[in-house]
């Protein structure tokens, strides 16, 4: 697809990020494929950090809730205003490759089949260099891959079909952390194409702010409420060991940095080991052909 005015809405959730936003939106209007809309979700900032965003009238549609929501429904907002055939979402900090939507545009023209894309990554830091998230693994994404923890889908690299994303219910508001990866899973449970491009077009911002996994129990917790939410996709493919071996692996995480309980989970993993071995009758979801499956 050439260069020009293109059909997709970029949806950007906003809270309290004036120190970031303006660099953000640049790599947005540098795109070599223009977008067709920008929406800024503002999630409830503080007066100051909203009244920032006004310089933005002329290019961006700002769109202002009166209650925080969290990432996952601050883009469900985006998207039910989105007009665009295509959506491709950009937290308000991280920064995209000027040929970010030209290229995952062009590669979902060329392949019908594929509702979705995602692409490789640069991690940027304050206090050591960039590295390279690769995305390399065999495409696309099965949904006994997403189920596991070694494969990471970053919202911000995505560009997905508007239609697709609207019949999936969008993110699931309930989780205000791992709200990508539930929608990742129930991407692929739904039989979904999700293919990955091993470039990387997108600067994931981890400066200037604490990460998630940095704090270790509260990412324990989310990801146990992941797996009761998809205890039966679980057991379907891995049996009950695929809810054990989840578990374990964050608990080994989370207790990392805890005295004396990270010595008994140490122990705990000497006897029970992760085995992420899919069960012999499992079949995988049908494959829906560049639409999603009706039900």
């Amino acid at each position: 697809m050439a260069a020009g005015v293109g059909d997709i809405s970029v949806v950007i959730p906003y809270y309290n990020r004036e120190r970031y936003i303006d660099e953000t939106i640049r790599s947005v209007l540098a795109q070599t494929l223009k977008p067709l809309e920008i929406i800024i979700v503002n999630d409830c900032s503080r007066e100051s950090s909203r009244r920032y965003l006004d310089r933005y009238d002329d290019v961006c549609k700002i769109v202002d809730l009166t209650t925080n929501v969290g990432l996952g429904a601050a883009r469900n907002e985006g998207i039910r205003h989105a007009r665009g055939q295509f959506i491709a979402f950009l937290d308000d900090d991280d920064l995209w490759l000027p040929e970010k939507l030209e290229v995952q545009r062009r590669y979902l023209e060329e392949h019908p089949e594929c509702d979705a894309v995602h692409t490789a990554a640069w991690a940027f830091f304050a206090d050591k260099p960039d590295q390279k998230w690769s995305r390399d693994w065999a495409e696309p994404i099965t949904l006994s891959q997403a189920l596991t923890t070694g494969y990471c889908v970053l919202i911000p690299t995505i560009l997905i079909r508007t239609e697709v994303i609207k019949d999936l219910g969008g993110f699931d508001p309930n989780f205000r952390e791992n709200e990508d990866r539930d929608f990742v899973i129930r991407y692929c449970a739904s039989g979904l194409r999700l293919d990955a491009i091993p470039e990387p077009l997108a600067r994931i911002r981890r400066e200037g702010h604490s990460s998630l996994t940095s704090r270790h129990w509260r990412m324990f917790r989310t990801d146990a409420e992941l797996c009761w939410k998809h205890k039966k996709l679980y057991y379907r493919v891995y049996g009950i060991r695929g809810i054990v071996n989840l578990l374990l692996e964050r608990l080994q995480i989370a207790s990392s940095k805890t005295r004396y309980v990270d010595g008994a989970v140490r122990l705990l993993m000497r006897y029970v080991k992760v085995d992420w071995r899919i069960r012999p009758n499992y079949q995988a979801p049908a494959t829906a052909t560049g639409q999603i499956q009706k039900r």
